[in-house]
């Protein structure tokens, strides 16, 4: 999707430290060290107020700047993001989900498994079981992007710095769950426009948690795809971008007419 989102001006992508090819170097990974990665990012680039697009843990890394430096972020491009769980019952975490996280919130435990698991696996089968968790339908995913991803794991099992990384931003958004009260003021608080994207098979963020979001801000808007799971990006691209497209050439009418 970047060439084509690069067409409407500079695109840049960040690599979070301990996630893909950027050592920690003595940083944290969980997520409030990752949104104090982006901010210093942003500030060292001088750049005018961004349109910040996040899924899954980025979303709620990109949340967190719109609260904490609302003048940096001119909008949000909200995919699949881990908001706040709700206090319905539909708005919970899914069982196994809660308990998986859970378990990588135990520091040894957590470490023993993940790395048993990644061992025993390989990179072709964390991809895949990824997959199988994340997409509603893990073959829609294009397969030379699943290469990459094999390609990009098998680099990564190489660095002493991923497991660690994964599982601190594992156990960072395990707490910010568990009480979720101080977090979800902080969504409360954001006041910049959004596009919240939500795939209603998603099997890690629920899609209640997401509407309960959007009812909180009226200049938010909700686009539910029914068959899709926890990255429609990576699931239906271009059915993804006509809706980001759509919003975004909204928005710039709109922007336009507060100007005149």
């Amino acid at each position: 999707m970047a060439p084509q989102l690069a067409q409407r001006g500079p695109l840049v992508a960040l690599d979070l430290a301990g996630f893909g090819l950027t050592p920690l170097e003595e940083r944290g990974a969980g997520v409030g060290s990752n949104w104090r990665l982006l901010d210093g990012f942003l500030r060292v680039l001088d750049l005018p107020p961004v349109v910040l697009i996040g899924n899954s843990m980025g979303g709620m890394v990109s949340l967190i700047q719109a609260a904490h430096t609302p003048a940096s972020v001119e909008s949000l491009v909200l995919v699949d993001a881990a908001f706040p769980r709700t206090s319905t019952v539909q708005g919970q975490f899914h069982p196994r989900v809660a308990s998986l996280f859970a378990l990588y919130s135990t520091t040894r435990v957590g470490e023993w498994f993940a790395r048993m698991r990644s061992r025993r696996l390989g990179p072709e089968g964390l991809v895949r079981e990824t997959l199988r968790v994340a997409a509603a339908n893990p073959s829609s995913v294009d397969p030379l992007l699943v290469q990459a991803m094999v390609e990009q794991t098998r680099r990564r099992q190489e660095f002493d710095y991923a497991t660690p990384a994964f599982l601190a931003a594992a156990r960072s958004i395990f707490r910010a769950q568990v009480a979720p009260g101080r977090y979800r003021a902080l969504v409360q608080s954001v006041a910049c426009p959004a596009l919240v994207v939500q795939g209603a098979r998603d099997r890690l963020v629920p899609v209640a948690a997401a509407k309960q979001a959007c009812a909180d801000h009226p200049n938010w808007k909700l686009v539910v795809f029914d068959d899709l799971g926890h990255i429609p990006q990576m699931e239906a691209p271009e059915r993804w971008l006509r809706e980001v497209e759509q919003w975004l050439d909204k928005r710039g009418e709109s922007q336009t007419a507060a100007g005149l």
